[in-house]
């Protein structure tokens, strides 16, 4: 019994020095030149220091992508109008024009002088602006000389030929050719062009 625990002893002590030799060599290996050795207090400043660092690196990033950004060839201008006298806000979408391709938005605000850019992307940009006077899309149908004409509306009311159509008054229903002969206000070329489709 003695000897077991005699051999017990001595394999716990030599388990014990190898392991202290072992933690001292690795301990010593790990240092490196320079390496400096700082307080708590120390550690936490720079520590602090690092994120600030970081954060202002992230911001810097964010800043300069942003001001960076470039009109895509695949983007839409939407330009808006609105008119004083009408009332009416007009919007025209389009194909992004070639020499705007990759100007960024200040280069547009500098193109665009006199409209407020309302929203710049490299896909889509919306400029605005106001005008005195009407939209020009105010029209007045009526008969003209056994054709229908049409006639433009500026701000003042005052009514101008501005075409006569192909269509003839003479074969329509007694009820269209009163309606012409009074004549028919119309806004928008789009519903001028469906007004004269029904006659077509």
């Amino acid at each position: 019994m003695n000897r077991a625990w005699i051999i017990c002893i001595i394999i716990t002590i030599v388990l014990g020095l190898s392991l202290g030799v072992g933690f001292a060599i690795y301990s010593f290996g790990s240092k490196t030149e320079g390496t400096e050795i700082l307080s708590e207090k120390e550690l936490a400043d720079t520590t602090n220091s690092n994120i600030e660092l970081e954060e202002s690196n992230i911001l810097n990033s964010v800043e300069t992508s942003s001001a960076e950004e470039v009109i895509s060839p695949n983007a839409i201008i939407i330009e808006k109008v609105y008119y004083k006298s009408c009332d009416h806000l007009k919007k025209v979408q389009k194909d992004i024009p070639e020499e705007l391709v990759n100007k960024t938005e200040e280069e547009i605000e500098q193109i665009y002088g006199g409209w407020d850019i309302e929203k710049f992307s490299p896909t889509e940009i919306i400029v605005y602006k106001e005008m005195s006077g009407n939209c020009g899309e105010h029209y007045f149908v009526q008969n003209h000389n056994g054709v229908i004409g049409i006639y433009t509306v500026d701000e003042y009311g005052v009514k101008k030929l501005k075409e006569d159509t192909e269509i003839s008054t003479q074969y329509l229903p007694e009820e269209d050719i009163q309606k012409l002969n009074a004549g028919v206000e119309i806004i928008g070329y789009t519903k001028l062009t469906e007004f004269l489709q029904d006659f077509e």
